[in-house]
This record gives C-alpha cells, sequence and structure tokens, in this order.
C-alpha cells in the first residue's frame, strides 16, 4: 500500500486563560478553556505571574478529568514561575476536552495569587496552507 502524502499544512493552535485567586476554590477543578476533541498537545506551559500566600502552603495542578495529567505533580506556587506542560502528545477524548486548574491551599486563605495557562495544540484534519 502507498502512503498518501498531504499536500496541507497546519500553524499550531494556542488555547489561553488566565486565573486569579478569587476565581478558585481550594481542592475543586476549575475550568480554563476547552480543546477541540481529537486534538493533540504538542506543548504548552503555565505561568504564576502573582505568587498565592495562603498561611502554610499553595499547590497547583492542571489536567483535565485527571487532575494532574497535563503537569507531573502538584507544583508549589509561592514562587514566581514557568512550568511546562508534560503531556505533549496527548490526544483530547471525548470526556476530556475541558482543561482544569486546580489550587490547593493549606492554613489561611490567600490575599492574593494570579496566573496563565497555554496550551498547544494541532487539530488533525484542519489546514492553513497547501504544501507544493
Amino acid at each position: 500500500m502507498t502512503i498518501s502524502v498531504p499536500d496541507t499544512r497546519q500553524y499550531p493552535l494556542v488555547a489561553y486563560a488566565a486565573y486569579a485567586f478569587g476565581d478558585l476554590v481550594s481542592a475543586v477543578a476549575s475550568k480554563l478553556f476547552e480543546l477541540p476533541l481529537g486534538a493533540i498537545v504538542t506543548g504548552g506551559y503555565y505561568l504564576l505571574d502573582v505568587v498565592f500566600d495562603s498561611g502554610t502552603s499553595d499547590a497547583i495542578t492542571v489536567g483535565d478529568t485527571d487532575v494532574d495529567e497535563y503537569v507531573a505533580d502538584a507544583n508549589a506556587a509561592d514562587a514566581v514561575a514557568v512550568t511546562a506542560l508534560t503531556i505533549t502528545g496527548i490526544e483530547v477524548a471525548a470526556a476530556n476536552t475541558a482543561v482544569n486548574i486546580i489550587w490547593t491551599g493549606a492554613g489561611t486563605a490567600p490575599t492574593q495569587g494570579n496566573g496563565r495557562v497555554f496550551a498547544e495544540y494541532i487539530d488533525p484534519g484542519r489546514s492553513n496552507e497547501n504544501f507544493e
């Protein structure tokens, strides 16, 4: 059988959302955005712009229905940082189109904390240009 070589090309797409401490409830998933069914995540990161200041500790995870699907582990939210999404190559399934953030705080409630999440993906079947 001969491989059919497509002549279409696609630009990577990026989904983005900002969050702040007042938008989140400790240990509860909050939807940031949705990805198209069948999309393939090729990269991304979350950026902590302002640290959370709960009394004891703060941690952030990013995922779909699997709460830490998009990062290896919960990450401390007490230092400004950029953290890579670690799930490159995952294909978005019907039950997992939502990308969620979960902040977990301990001690007194925070008075500050915000950041942004970016997910880069391709959408098979979509094309922006033809390659000749």
